[in-house]
């Protein structure tokens, strides 16, 4: 397994200890596992102290071997127990009046433990600060995606191949994960939202697609095959001339590529086939307006405003509030794309565009994962998004 370059590392920890000082805070404690990975290398069960003008020191509970192999960073400390770091930090004086911490991940008992073991120290949320700085992606970050968009796309090739009649949605989510697993796909999505539970494949067929589950997504639903994950494929044949949805998240490196593409056996109605090119539409028209400094506001409004046109607007989004979101090392990341969200479009961005159509007989449109440049948008996916009839 190859390490992360240590330069890379470097420029990421430096980004981050300039916006904090900039903040008035001159150290930070990182408990969430992607984070964690991002400024250190290694994603062993620890805590990653980052110090303004000060080298970061890696806490590692396990497995110590492993985080040392893996890490780049200098300083890297074995412990037991949490109140061990909570010592060290106090011996060390390696810390000031204002702490940052991940306040939208850190449990509450250590942030208990950090209050009750420094309470004279102002304890302050720098969540954002550290997901808008890994919103926006590195040459380095971008080729992995790159390779995993073209491993992507060998995936739904050769996917297009296995998919025939008679088949229910779990057959073809086991062909799908054996294609992944030839292509080194990581079979695991992160997330960072609270509770918040994906699986690398969703596969929805027909009116599956319009059986909602509790994820907030327009294509998060289907019946699954257990109360303890209801959502996903189930054991339904599917059916001819009905639109099958599949929603993967493809996990190369670490960082993710989200895509979905629709399957039929077979032509799929005239509504869901004019509703798929509306899709195609909606595609065209972010690829003309997305750029570095473009209002998210403004291009969610744009597309929403096309979609109503159409009169389509009843069945968009599944009910979501959304159009896209960042996507990297986890699947949730920033930016998103609504409305609500005030912000806009950076260069070095990798944003999941997904305008898809819910009707009672199925789901259709289709999502790319994109790169924001400087004057336009890059696909990280080359498998046509049209309808594939098989």
């Amino acid at each position: 397994m190859m390490k992360i370059p240590e330069r890379e590392i470097q420029n990421r920890l430096h980004v981050l200890s300039v916006r904090l000082e900039a903040l008035g805070i001159h150290c930070a404690i990182l408990f969430q596992n992607t984070d964690r990975f991002y400024y250190s290398g290694t994603i062993q069960d620890g805590v990653l102290l980052v110090r303004c003008g000060g080298e970061p020191v890696l806490f590692v509970k396990r497995t110590l071997q492993r985080a040392m192999q893996e890490a780049t960073v200098k300083q890297i400390v074995g412990y037991e127990d949490i109140g061990e770091v909570y010592e060290y930090i106090g011996d060390h004086r390696l810390y000031t009046e204002s702490v940052g911490l991940e306040m939208d991940a850190i449990p509450t008992k250590f942030y208990l433990g950090l209050v009750k073991s420094f309470p004279s120290l102002n304890f302050v949320d720098i969540s954002k600060e550290v997901r808008i700085q890994r919103s926006i992606k590195s040459e380095y970050e971008l080729n992995l995606m790159r390779e995993g968009g073209r491993r992507l796309d060998r995936v739904l090739e050769q996917f297009k191949e296995e998919f025939r009649s008679g088949m229910t949605e779990y057959d073809l989510y086991g062909k799908m994960l054996e294609l992944f697993r030839r292509q080194d796909a990581v079979l695991y999505v992160r997330t960072r939202s609270f509770n918040m539970e994906v699986l690398p494949v969703t596969i929805l067929s027909g009116p599956n697609a319009a059986f909602h589950s509790s994820m907030d997504s327009p294509s998060g639903g289907g019946e699954g095959i257990s109360v303890s994950f209801p959502a996903g494929p189930g054991h339904r044949v599917i059916g001819s001339g009905e639109p099958v949805l599949i929603d993967v998240a493809f996990n190369f490196g670490g960082y993710i590529i989200d895509c979905t593409r629709i399957f039929s056996l077979g032509k799929v109605s005239e509504d869901e086939e004019r509703a798929h090119l509306v899709s195609r539409r909606c595609h065209e028209i972010f690829l003309q307006s997305a750029s570095d400094g473009v209002s998210i506001p403004a291009l969610c409004r744009q597309i929403a405003e096309y979609v109503q046109k159409e009169g389509l607007s009843a069945v968009f989004m599944g009910g979501v509030k959304f159009i896209g979101h960042g996507v990297g090392l986890e699947l949730d990341e920033f930016p998103v794309l609504s409305e609500k969200f005030n912000g806009s479009l950076k260069q070095g961005m990798t944003v999941a565009f997904e305008p898809k159509f819910i009707f009672p007989s199925g789901g259709v449109g289709y999502e790319n994962t994109y790169h924001i440049g400087k004057s336009g948008a890059e696909s990280l996916i080359r498998f046509d998004g049209s309808v594939q009839t098989v």
